[in-house]
């Protein structure tokens, strides 16, 4: 996978086909959270929370479902900025890159955590010093360049996959059932279970934030997406079931309590095993984080709702620098926010799921506001349908995971809709600043998103 900056644009050439779109998508979606999450979540939910990763992938389903249809039809950089601001308000669309930093922020604190607690199983290194070496380590790559290809990536992943046989297939045999009594010991905990457990999925979003990089990228968008689901959604609930079976949900309640798990049933070296799986973790999301989150502020920035000084690449490394200094530096200072790991993953499930809803409404919109684009694609819904169903869902489970939050962590439901606020103030602040009639123009038009070729279409009407 190579890549090529223009000042107007940045594509990678499409050279990945489905075995390495698969393990790229697998790999990213396979992270740290699913390291970290299960014990914190269990030592309060209880066996109930193996419950709660299945339900957690209905959300996620419906989140393959927008990203196969909508990357299927569109297939363009930029992915939820784009699609939501072109089919359903520019103001919706502006909401993902200006929260964006926040969920940022969010997620590498998460995996710098779970990096730290597995790092220390082989190094007695304080917490906080490898909480900012990881930091310190994915702004570096991120702003000089530096790339897992597609070859490296499926290396990596394939010791992931091992590592996660290793702890499930001996692990089911040492389950012991009288472990998972009382399966409810609290429902509140249960319900926000839920809601952090979509956040080990979000993985997903990388296909349609790369879109137009990936080999016939309208047919192998919906294939990947639709094997890689069923893939993690099998390890996840396999990985949760046989640590809730093995280890009492009482004594449970550690970022690293997998490798505790472990150490159950293997011999000495099954802590290390886990351990390095999910340090292999950070190896296949860490690249990825800022990159797709930078890529999302720069596409903003060149429709000219956010500074330009975002879209600017460096003259050396090719990277849009400024982007990543504002996503990668602030963690720095928010280090301490670091032990709220179960809050700040459902911070970021409810924030990303927000997100889709719009994306939802977007899909519905599709047909009427780029009726070529939806006539043409590979893998589409009848609207009268199809999409009516998958609307109505995802409002559905959105506004559970609403309430949910909103009844055990307000905080982080009003820290939220604040920012919002804050938001749509900027908002009209920066359409002040600049043509607004061009400005509103940019922002529903695919032109600069999309690959120009003689399939390539324009808005409907424009």
């Amino acid at each position: 996978m190579s890549g090529s900056t223009e000042s107007g644009s940045e594509t990678l050439s499409s050279s990945i086909g489905i075995v390495g779109v698969l393990a790229l998508l697998v790999g990213n979606a396979i992270s740290v959270p699913i390291f970290v999450l299960p014990g914190p979540l269990a030592g309060a939910a209880g066996p109930s929370v193996v419950l709660a990763i299945v339900l957690a992938a209905i959300p996620a389903s419906f989140v393959v479902l927008y990203n196969a249809l909508l990357g299927s039809a569109m297939p363009v950089a930029g992915g939820l900025y784009v699609y939501i601001s072109r089919l359903t308000a520019p103001y919706w669309g502006f909401l993902v890159p200006a929260t964006v930093p926040l969920v940022a922020w969010a997620s590498l604190l998460v995996t710098a955590t779970g990096f730290a607690e597995y790092t220390r199983i082989f190094f007695d290194v304080p917490s906080m010093v490898l909480i900012y070496v990881l930091l310190g380590f994915v702004l570096l790559i991120n702003l000089i360049g530096l790339r897992l290809v597609a070859q490296v990536q499926l290396v990596f992943f394939a010791g992931l996959v091992l590592v996660l046989l290793t702890f499930i297939v001996p692990g089911a045999t040492a389950v012991d059932a009288a472990n998972y009594a009382p399966f409810f010991p609290d429902y509140g905990a249960f319900g926000l279970a839920v809601v952090a457990l979509f956040y080990p999925f979000l993985g997903f979003g990388l296909l349609v934030e790369l879109g137009e990089e990936i080999d016939d990228p309208r047919r192998t968008i919906p294939l990947v997406l639709g094997l890689g689901i069923g893939i993690v959604a099998l390890f996840y609930v396999a990985l949760i079931a046989v640590l809730v079976g093995v280890v009492p949900f009482a004594q449970l309640g550690g970022e690293a309590d997998l490798a505790l798990a472990a150490s159950r049933f293997l011999p000495w070296w099954g802590e290390y095993v886990v351990a390095a799986g999910a340090i292999f973790a950070v190896v296949t999301t860490v690249n990825t984080t800022l990159l797709v989150f930078s890529r999302t502020l720069m596409r903003a920035s060149r429709d000219g709702i956010l500074p330009g000084a975002f879209s600017r690449i460096h003259p050396r490394f090719d990277t849009p620098h400024y982007a990543v200094a504002v996503l990668g530096v602030p963690p720095f200072v928010l280090v301490p926010l670091a032990n709220e790991i179960v809050g700040l993953s459902v911070f970021i499930g409810l924030a990303s799921l927000t997100a889709y809803f719009f994306c939802a409404i977007g899909l519905w919109n599709l047909p009427r506001e780029f009726p070529d684009h939806y006539a043409n694609a590979p893998f589409r819904l009848r609207r009268s349908r199809g999409l009516l169903a998958a609307v109505i869902g995802g409002a559905l489970v959105t506004g559970a995971f609403w309430v949910v939050t909103l009844l055990q962590r307000p905080v982080v439901g009003v820290v939220l809709v604040g920012w919002f606020a804050v938001a749509y103030c900027y908002y009209r602040y920066r359409l002040g600043k600049t043509d607004r009639v061009e400005t509103y123009r940019t922002m529903t038009s695919l032109e600069g998103h999309e690959r120009v070729d003689g399939d390539a279409t324009d808005r409907g009407g424009d």
